[in-house]
């Protein structure tokens, strides 16, 4: 049984650990309790998912744990159970892939999407979800 922790600064999305948070370099203004995609140019830096990672110019990073501004360091949960991540689709269930697209970020079906974890507490569109978040080898559909 795991109980739910507050890592400093995050907003208070990690909800256990152990938990794989790695720090990237923000590629415009980054949103906490977002999820980030990798930006165009190689270069490792992040940006908001939602700015267009349907196009396949990139791929998931992770989920942000903090708002950031261009060029400052962001804490990104790249594998781990999360808390409070937004639901934007349609309305999930325990057990829904968490799927992220370039017009929603969040949600449950769709074209050109990247399954990035599994609900474990669902929500209706405009709540907030716990899930297993798991961008380590996201998988396009």
């Amino acid at each position: 049984m795991c109980a739910f922790q507050y890592y400093e600064g995050t907003k208070d999305y990690i909800a256990a650990t152990p938990a794989l948070i790695i720090t990237f370099r923000a590629s415009g203004s980054v949103t906490g309790g977002q999820f980030v995609a990798f930006d165009a140019g190689n270069t490792g830096d992040v940006y908001n998912a939602g700015l267009g990672l349907a196009s396949g110019a990139s791929a998931p990073a992770g989920f942000a744990l903090m708002t950031k501004a261009t060029g400052t360091e962001v804490p990104v949960l790249v594998w781990g159970y999360a808390k409070n991540v937004p639901w934007l689709g349609i309305t999930g269930v325990a057990g829904s892939p968490v799927v992220i697209s370039g017009s929603s970020a969040t949600t449950t079906a769709g074209a050109g999407i990247y399954v990035c974890g599994k609900v474990i507490t669902g929500s209706a569109t405009g709540g907030t979800v716990v899930a297993l978040i798991d961008c380590m080898t996201p998988i396009k559909s």
